[in-house]
């Protein structure tokens, strides 16, 4: 997140992968991991999906990351569901005053946090191995209007690029001396406000150089490298498809 994108440098397989095809991934697995709550096919997709990084040859540290913001996440919601759900369950593990935790209870407890823990990494497996040019020309792919590919992208790397300015801005309040004051912080927000508006010309300045688009003038802009499926894109989008639609006859069948 350090360049101001979640995407991170690699040429893995995910990194190779159509970029339409990693989202149909992400999406059949968050519709899977929030439909069915069985703990075992829960825990098997969040190794799966560790694996997939790791085969990716993903930086551990960006994934090491995910998991220092959302791993305490899940873990208080668990807490504060084994909190509320006090009187649920029938077998009584241990008891501390008012508070009384059942098997049940800690199962569920267990399993939202699996689930949040899915949800995200299979989210993560699209937008930490897809760059900017390849998010365009995938929405391009599917008759997205060039300028709103953009902005799209631009929001989805709202919150490294935000946070790379206000770095940005306190590293040069540094360097003039500025004692940290409300004020001081105030006009810190301001330049980092004005520095995203610069790397946003940058960033259409950039393409142009690096050839992802043909600049017609008042004409609709014409991507020079147009998604296209490989014969490895599509086996990977059919195994997916075999593999959900598999996990939800198990569902529906009580397994």
């Amino acid at each position: 997140m350090r360049n101001g994108r979640f995407c991170t440098p690699g040429g893995g397989w995910l990194h190779r992968l159509d970029t339409r095809v990693k989202v149909l991934v992400s999406l059949l697995l968050v519709v899977l991991c929030a439909w069915w709550g069985n703990w075992i096919f829960l825990a098997c997709v969040l190794v799966l999906e560790q694996v997939m990084f790791v085969a990716d040859r993903t930086p551990a540290r960006s994934v090491g990351a995910v998991w220092a913001v959302f791993a305490p996440i899940a873990a208080i919601v668990a807490l504060v569901m084994a909190l509320c759900l006090n009187d649920y369950g029938d077998v009584t593990l241990w008891r501390i005053g008012w508070w009384r935790v059942s098997a049940q209870s800690l199962a569920l407890c267990g399993v939202v946090a699996l689930k949040i823990l899915d949800i995200v990494f299979a989210l993560m497996l699209t937008v930490l191995t897809t760059s900017r040019r390849d998010w365009i020309r995938a929405l391009v792919a599917l008759r997205v209007p060039y300028p709103a590919a953009s902005r799209f992208v631009d929001r989805l790397n709202w919150l490294p690029r935000w946070r790379q300015a206000v770095r940005e801005a306190r590293r040069r309040q540094d360097v003039r001396g500025v004692r940290p004051t409300p004020l001081s912080r105030l006009r810190r927000w301001s330049i980092a406000h004005d520095l995203m508006g610069l790397h946003d010309d940058r960033a259409v300045i950039a393409e142009r150089l690096r050839g992802v688009y043909l600049d017609r003038g008042s004409a609709r802009r014409t991507l020079m490298r147009p998604a296209h499926m490989r014969p490895v894109d599509w086996l990977v989008a059919a195994a997916a498809v075999a593999l959900a639609a598999a996990a939800a006859t198990m569902a529906v069948l009580g397994w």
